[in-house]
């Protein structure tokens, strides 16, 4: 019966890309009208299912274990494209898993944990952040953490888990045998914007102490009530510079060179770096897998356009995510351009209020000629750009194809690209061609 299931899912992906579309949740969306516990049933041979979750990185962190695992000549399936909700992770089990393959690397909605455990429970979870994203959808963040609490309860799962951030290190009590990763109080200075998410110690409520704050609600921290605190790390990056690509040493041990940019991606990796050393894996063959990573899906992804201009390209949901992307141009000294692209679908959550919890003060000390303002919620972001003060000519186009056209047509070196989750792809479109 497995055999029918795969061979249905391919045949559906088939006749979706021939219908222009990516292929990714239907094959997932039929094969449920076949059978509820398809899942169930796929994935009952596995030796390994690890899910990979957070707000912000779930994406980058999977794909960076499955190009380590790939580079390595691991046997394993991986949801690469990105397709991390229920009909997305049946197409992953059912296309890509065979009689031989025994571990599988699942990036997950964090909204759709529920759902999914439903019929899968996973030997391994990392989890990596925690921030406000897309309150109509996921609910405030201790409503969502406590819905996920309830998923790993009594299910004996190992959690590898980022002890700098206070909302993943509440989740500890529900796992079993769990792993710690963090960065060293010294090892790298982040853009501080201020602990934007709540602060409060989730046992007691009474406020966190921090001895050191990474950026947002990240860092050191301990209740001086109860005895909820940052945990001892097993995996600590203890030096990285990022100029503009992440070079960094974990555990005192050698340096790892990678291709990606952006400080925030340190977590990404260290994350990716746990999970794969739990795996087994050796020292030489993450490094390798590490660093020869080079995103192509709108996470950093780098776009040369005809005139000779780079433009950077990264997604981004939420104001810590947001915050993190207008950042990333802080240490270019050459004139500049932005597109920001803002959708209020229904998978962006149609509440865009989190715009103006942004810190887009940022920009004011970077060297910005241009800004083209995009998506069906262009003219709010143009709106907010004004309340800041910025010095910039700014273009307001809804569509998505005319604004990277407008782009385009500047001469200046670098650009900046900051689509949210349902502008990502057209935007990445029109910037390809």
């Amino acid at each position: 019966m497995l055999a029918f299931y795969r061979n249905l899912a391919k045949l559906t992906r088939a006749a979706s890309k021939l219908a222009g579309k990516k292929g990714t949740d239907l094959p997932g969306k039929v094969l449920r009208k076949v059978d509820d516990n398809v899942l169930t049933k796929l994935a009952s041979d596995f030796d390994e299912i690890v899910f990979v979750t957070g707000t912000n990185g779930k994406t980058t962190t999977s794909n960076l274990i499955g190009h380590t695992l790939r580079s390595a000549g691991e046997n394993f399936i991986n949801n690469f494209e990105g397709a991390n909700m229920l009909d997305g992770i049946i197409s992953t089990f059912a296309i890509q898993g065979g009689n031989n393959t025994k571990l599988a690397i699942i990036e997950i909605d964090e909204g759709s944990i529920k759902r999914v455990m439903k019929y899968i429970t996973p030997t391994k979870f990392v989890i990596n952040n925690f921030f406000r994203d897309q309150i109509d959808r996921f609910g405030e963040i201790d409503t969502l953490i406590a819905t996920i609490g309830e998923q790993l309860e009594g299910k004996k799962i190992q959690l590898i888990l980022n002890s700098d951030d206070p909302f993943v290190t509440r989740l500890s009590k529900y796992g079993e045998d769990n792993i710690y990763f963090g960065i060293a109080k010294d090892a790298y200075q982040f853009s501080d914007f201020g602990i934007s998410e709540s602060k409060f110690c989730p046992n007691c409520g009474m406020e966190l102490i921090y001895d050191h704050v990474h950026y947002s609600q990240l860092g050191f921290y301990h209740c001086s009530k109860c005895n909820f605190e940052h945990q001892n790390v097993k995996y600590e990056v203890t030096k990285a510079t990022v100029e503009p690509f992440i070079n960094m040493t974990i555990n005192n041990g050698h340096a790892i060179e990678t291709k990606l940019a952006g400080d925030y991606n340190i977590y990404n990796l260290l994350a990716a770096y746990s999970l794969l050393k739990e795996l087994g894996l050796s020292e030489e063959k993450i490094a390798k897998g590490l660093g020869t990573y080079t995103p192509t899906n709108g996470r950093m992804q780098s776009i040369s356009f005809a005139n000779g201009s780079t433009v950077l390209l990264n997604l981004a949901k939420n104001p810590a995510g947001l915050n993190a992307s207008l950042a990333i141009a802080n240490s270019i000294k050459e004139e500049i351009n932005y597109l920001l692209v803002l959708n209020d679908n229904g998978a962006d959550g149609i509440d865009i209020s989190w715009i103006w919890d942004t810190d887009f003060d940022i920009l004011l000390g970077q060297n910005i000629n241009n800004i083209v303002c995009s998506g069906k919620r262009a003219k709010e972001l143009a709106l907010r750009l004004k309340y800041c003060g910025i010095n910039a000519n700014v273009v307001v186009n809804e569509d998505i194809p005319e604004a990277v056209a407008k782009l385009k047509s500047y001469n200046e070196k670098y650009a900046i690209a900051i689509p949210n989750y349902t502008a990502l792809v057209e935007t990445q479109r029109e910037l390809e061609k």
